[in-house]
């Protein structure tokens, strides 16, 4: 059994308040779930240590890159750089372990030029059928006969869903070769429903929000944070990248428009 943890940056409304909806998931086999927990565990501790954040504030990429919340300086001690190492490190940390992959997907919502499109729809679309595509040929541990379960930040659990469930029961694939008739290709390696988590309460959910944060500020890199570099901080993570998902990228991330 594979799982993925799920979060997102940016949202899906068009023009919304983002040129952009990303959804990035962590991919672990659950004979590996225990211990790349205990990595985590681990660097959580490390991190405590060095930077002196206590083990229960959840590491959210909008706090620690904007100093918000745990991560305000009145209440970490910590300055902007310091966060943005601690950021870094994190980032480094994960792109060691290799028994997880990492899903990307990116809707470029300024090359949308349909009004009626359902941005948050395609993206999982695109997501839920990469990660049965890697289902279905065996993930990285080469095993056709595994499924997958979905877990996902609390965010439009109903949309969702129902989302899942008709992909389960009738899902339309567009042919690569030009006038080929779409192929039907059931999402029957994801079992039952996308399961919500809080994300402050898991390690891996967290890890997907700082992924999807630092995809977005790679491809719209904001100006404040160009003398760190922090635009250069998701290629870190190339090593862990699923690059199987796509062959339009070398990374793997799934940009939609192409």
């Amino acid at each position: 059994m594979y799982l993925i943890y799920v979060d997102e940056s940016g949202d899906p409304g068009l023009p919304g308040a983002t040129p952009f909806f990303i959804i990035s998931g962590l991919i672990v086999h659950e004979s590996h779930w225990n211990d790349v927990f205990r990595r985590f565990v681990d660097l959580r501790r490390y991190l405590g240590r060095r930077y002196h954040i206590p083990q229960r504030i959840a590491f959210h990429a909008v706090d620690i890159v904007n100093g918000h919340g745990d991560f305000h300086h009145t209440q970490s001690g910590l300055t902007r750089p310091q966060r943005l190492a601690l950021y870094r490190e994190i980032l480094e940390a994960l792109a060691q372990f290799s028994q997880v992959r990492l899903l990307n997907v990116f809707v470029r919502k300024q090359s949308v030029t349909r009004p009626d499109i359902d941005v948050f729809e395609w993206g999982w679309t695109l997501f839920i059928q990469r990660f049965q595509n890697y289902l279905s040929c065996g993930g990285h541990l080469s095993k056709p006969d595994d499924c997958g379960l979905l877990f996902t930040d609390r965010t439009h659990d109903d949309p969702l869903r129902r989302l899942m469930r008709r992909m389960r029961a009738f899902n339309f694939v567009p042919s690569q070769y030009l006038g080929n008739s779409p192929r039907r290709l059931s999402v029957d390696r994801v079992l039952d429903d996308p399961i919500p988590r809080v994300s402050s309460h898991s390690y891996y959910t967290q890890m997907a929000d700082l992924v999807a944060f630092a995809l977005a500020r790679r491809d719209f890199p904001r100006p404040s944070l160009l003398k760190f570099g922090f635009e250069e901080y998701f290629d870190i993570l190339t090593p862990v990248l699923l690059k199987e998902a796509t062959k339009y990228d070398p990374q793997g991330i799934v940009y939609w428009p192409h």
